[in-house]
C-alpha cells in the first residue's frame, strides 16, 4: 500500500506540519491552514507503492504527474518535493515568495523542481491535468479544492469522460475541507453527479492512512474510468486547535510568535494522541 510504514508516515506528517508553520511564519505570507489540511492526502500519494518519480530527472517520461489545482496550497508541494530530493529544503525557506524564485505564492511550471503546472485562478488546474492525462501514458493526479467545484468551469470537468473520452489514468483528489476564504463550501450532490458521468467515485476520510491507501490502490487498478476521490478533511488539521475547522484564517500566516507557538503546540498535542 505504502513504501514506508505508517509510523514513518506519521513522523513525516508531524515534521511536515512543523515545517509548514515555520515556512509561512518566516515568509509572513502564505496559505497555512489549506496546506495543513492536505498533509495526509499529499504524503499518501507520493509514498504510495505505485507512485513513480525520479527527482534527478524531473522531466522523466516514465513519471507520474501531480497537478496542483488548489494552487495556493503550494507550500506543501514545495516542502514535499524537497523531501523527495528534488532540491534541498533550505532552498524553499530561502526562496519562498521571493522575486525570481521558483517558489512563488502559486506554482509555476518547472519540471526540474517537480512542478507540473502553472496556476492562479481556481479550476484552471483540473482542466490542465485532465487534458494532460489524455495524452500521457502514465498516471496523472490532480489535487483540487472543494471551493473550485462551486464554479461552473470546474463542474464542467465532470462531463469530460462522456463528451471527450474517459482518461483511465486520471485521478482527481478533492480536498473537501468545507471552508473557502470567507464562507463555508457546499459541494452538494457532486459525488453522485460524477457517478452519472462514469467516474469511479470514492468518499473517504482524508486524514486516514488506510482509507487513503485503499483508495489510491483502487485508482491504479481501475484503468477504464477516471477516479474521483473525495477526501473529507479539516482546514488547519493538526495545527492550532482553536482555529482548525473554522473561518477566519484563510491566507493568514501566524501574526506573531505567540500564534506560531500555538500552531506548533497543536502539532505536538496531535502527535501525542497517536
Amino acid at each position: 500500500m505504502f513504501r514506508i510504514p505508517i509510523s514513518e508516515l506519521d513522523a513525516h506528517a508531524r515534521q511536515l506540519r512543523r515545517d509548514l508553520i515555520e515556512l509561512i511564519y518566516r515568509a509572513r505570507s502564505g496559505h497555512l491552514d489549506t496546506s495543513l489540511s492536505l498533509v495526509e492526502v499529499y504524503l499518501a500519494l507520493v509514498y504510495s507503492s505505485s507512485y513513480r518519480c525520479d527527482p534527478s530527472r524531473g522531466d522523466w517520461s516514465g513519471r507520474d504527474a501531480i497537478f496542483l489545482s488548489e494552487g495556493h496550497a503550494c507550500p506543501i508541494q514545495y516542502l514535499i518535493n524537497a523531501r523527495l530530493d528534488y532540491y534541498p529544503v533550505e532552498e524553499v525557506f530561502a526562496g519562498i515568495r521571493k522575486p525570481h524564485s521558483p517558489f512563488q505564492g502559486h506554482t509555476q511550471r518547472n519540471l526540474k523542481y517537480g512542478l507540473e503546472n502553472s496556476n492562479g485562478s481556481l479550476s484552471i488546474g483540473v482542466w490542465q491535468a485532465y487534458g494532460f492525462a489524455l495524452e500521457w501514458p502514465q498516471d496523472v493526479y490532480c489535487i483540487a479544492g472543494d471551493g473550485e467545484f462551486e464554479e461552473p468551469s470546474a463542474l464542467g470537468l465532470l462531463a469530460a469522460p462522456h463528451h471527450l473520452k474517459p482518461a483511465g489514468n486520471f485521478t482527481l483528489l478533492l480536498n473537501n475541507n468545507g471552508l473557502a476564504q470567507d464562507a463555508a463550501t457546499d459541494i452538494g450532490p457532486l459525488a453522485d453527479a460524477a457517478r452519472l458521468y462514469n467516474w469511479n467515485v470514492m468518499e473517504i476520510d482524508g486524514h486516514d492512512w488506510a482509507a487513503l491507501g485503499e483508495a489510491l490502490q483502487e485508482a491504479v487498478r481501475d484503468r477504464q474510468r477516471p477516479k474521483f476521490i473525495v477526501c473529507r478533511t479539516v482546514k488547519g488539521q493538526g495545527g492550532d486547535p482553536a482555529k482548525a475547522g473554522k473561518l477566519g484564517s484563510h491566507g493568514k500566516p501566524p501574526a506573531n510568535e505567540a500564534e506560531r507557538n500555538a500552531y506548533l503546540a497543536g502539532v505536538d498535542a496531535a502527535g501525542e494522541g497517536r
